[in-house]
């Protein structure tokens, strides 16, 4: 083809399809933009660049049509007018007549390959962020308008409400708010609990693609009706909710590099981060039970570290059971030192300890810590001047079983998990079900995770593909039928590009349930289509 053709043909192409692709994208954000909205979580400022950053994500669908719709149109008027069998005749074969949509259909390709791997996942991640900075104002707007917010499972109400400006983290954005009032909906629907508390705080941020709520109540009176049981706590720390931004928890979301990490090392999803986040608060005090335990097998005495106090509790002849401690056979008590410093100022003998989880006040990071309640102690002092008895706490709180608190690395708490799992014995007992609970929901959302993770690689690379079949079709389709109207002939490429669509989203969804070989058929059956298509129309066209 000559190259005055070629240009001026491939100029022609590029221009319907920028406009074509400019007013797609434009109606598919504002579309997008609807249930963050309808979900209370955009406010007036936040709208317009949330519809802005929405453009480049939504490219990967509105390319794959633009082109088409483009190649259709351009095409049909070459071939309406009579110019193609001009060329045709002239003696340029159909392949190179076809040459300048292949041409940008390569180029369009290699774009969106680009686009899809590295600059969506990354406007997806600043669309988070906006939602993310505008939850919380909205989160402050509602409350002080008087109406509650709905913050995933929780309906929160406030007197008072404001920004915290303190927090150096600019991924987290907290709210303090004073006389709280708030309900938990369980999964049936129902009201699981009440709290009713003289101030707390919610932490909005972003664990990939969810955004996360973790909100904490002090001084705390919480009802659950289903047990009738009404109690009031200085601290109470619910577990994190989600609230639904209308997106996928996925890999998706994952440039190219972390999707391979993700691949390698499935426990670097975002998804498995929330599940052990989930095991280790629901099973937190048998970890320091655990320390202790071993501690006490190991030496015979260990130490608990008061953490407001500054006391240190020696304990000895003592093992766990019960409800927490009981004496090391065959001993009928065990001891428990008070000491400031290293000097000791009272003893107590007891016949068992219970060991109560407990968190600092120190907010929604509080340190994990016991309290410690003496069955029964026979107690003296030890200061040197007398041996008369001495009042013991009725409960000692706040202490922890390192002198400096350490935090568990996600493997580390997967082992513990899995020994507390087996065990037959009290206090660790109490929590084997729930152990064995969250480490296997931990496991199934690292498969999940994997194959998750699987289905986004090849999605990867069986999309951009069709955007080079599309105009190509498009090509094909216009110069066979050259005789109909174009908007009629579009329909026919139509069809197939919503039908390799539906079997692209088919097979990442069989690949997600860890049917491999069936998902990859399934997800490049469509541009399969598309291929057979052109092949098989290009010939007719030819012997025409």
């Amino acid at each position: 083809m000559p190259w005055i053709l070629f240009r001026h043909f491939l100029s022609e192409l590029s221009k319907v399809l920028l406009l074509t692709t400019v007013i797609i994208v434009v109606v598919v954000a504002f579309g997008a933009v609807i249930k963050p909205l309808t979900g209370n979580l955009l406010g007036p400022g936040g709208i317009l660049k949330y519809i802005f950053l929405a453009m480049v994500p939504m490219l990967q669908y509105a390319l794959p049509f633009s082109a088409g719709f483009a190649a259709t149109i351009v095409t049909h008027r070459f071939a309406s007018d009579n110019e193609v069998q001009a060329m045709s005749v002239s003696g340029i074969s159909y392949p190179v007549i076809l040459l300048p949509q292949v041409f940008l259909g390569t180029v369009l390709t290699i774009f969106m390959f680009f686009l899809v791997q590295s600059a969506i996942p990354r406007f997806l991640g600043l669309m988070c962020d906006v939602i993310t900075n505008d939850a919380a104002e909205v989160f402050v707007s509602t409350i002080r308008s008087g109406e509650p917010f709905r913050a995933g499972n929780f309906m929160i109400f406030s007197d008072r409400i404001a920004m915290d400006d303190k927090i150096e983290d600019s991924s987290i954005k907290r709210v303090r708010m004073e006389s709280v009032a708030a309900i938990e909906i369980g999964p049936s629907g129902k009201l699981s609990t009440e709290f009713v508390a003289r101030s707390g705080s919610a932490d909005l941020y972003s664990v990939g693609s969810d955004l996360i709520v973790k909100v904490a109540f002090r001084d705390a009176t919480v009802l659950r009706p289903g047990e009738s049981t009404v109690a009031f706590m200085s601290l109470v720390e619910p577990m994190p909710t989600l609230i639904d931004v209308g997106w996928e928890r996925s890999p998706k979301y994952l440039p190219w590099s972390e999707l391979l990490d993700v691949l390698r090392e499935p426990s670097k999803s975002a998804l498995v981060m929330i599940e052990q986040n989930r095991l280790e608060q629901s099973i937190w005090p048998a970890f320091l039970m655990e320390k202790l335990g071993a501690e006490l097998a190991k030496s015979g005495s260990a130490r608990l570290y008061g953490i407001e106090a500054n006391r240190v509790y020696e304990i000895h002849d003592a093992i766990l059971g019960g409800k927490g401690l009981i004496p090391l056979p065959p001993a009928k008590r065990f001891t428990v030192i008070e000491l400031e410093g290293e000097k000791a100022l009272r003893e107590a003998s007891t016949v068992s300890a219970e060991l109560i989880g407990t968190v600092s006040s120190d907010g929604a990071s509080g340190t994990k810590l016991l309290d410690f309640v003496l069955t029964e102690p026979r107690t003296r002092s030890l200061r040197g001047e007398d041996d008369r008895v001495v009042r013991w706490p009725a409960r000692i709180v706040g202490l922890s079983v390192e002198k400096m608190p350490s935090v568990l690395s996600s493997q580390e708490s997967m082992e513990s998990a899995r020994r507390i799992s087996t065990q037959k014995t009290p206090p660790l007992n109490a929590y084997a079900s729930a152990a064995n609970g969250s480490i296997a929901r931990v496991d199934r959302a690292m498969i999940g995770s994997f194959y998750e993770a699987l289905s986004h690689v090849w999605m990867r690379f069986a999309q951009p593909i069709s955007v080079l079949l599309m105009l190509v079709l498009g090509g094909i389709l216009a110069i066979w039928r050259r005789e109909s109207l174009p908007l009629t002939i579009f329909l026919l490429a139509f069809v197939p590009a919503i039908a390799n669509v539906l079997l692209v989203a088919s097979g990442q969804s069989i690949l997600r349930s860890s049917k491999v070989g069936f998902g990859l058929t399934v997800m490049w059956m469509g541009n399969a289509i598309l291929l057979a298509l052109i092949l098989g129309i290009g010939r007719r066209m030819a012997r025409r």
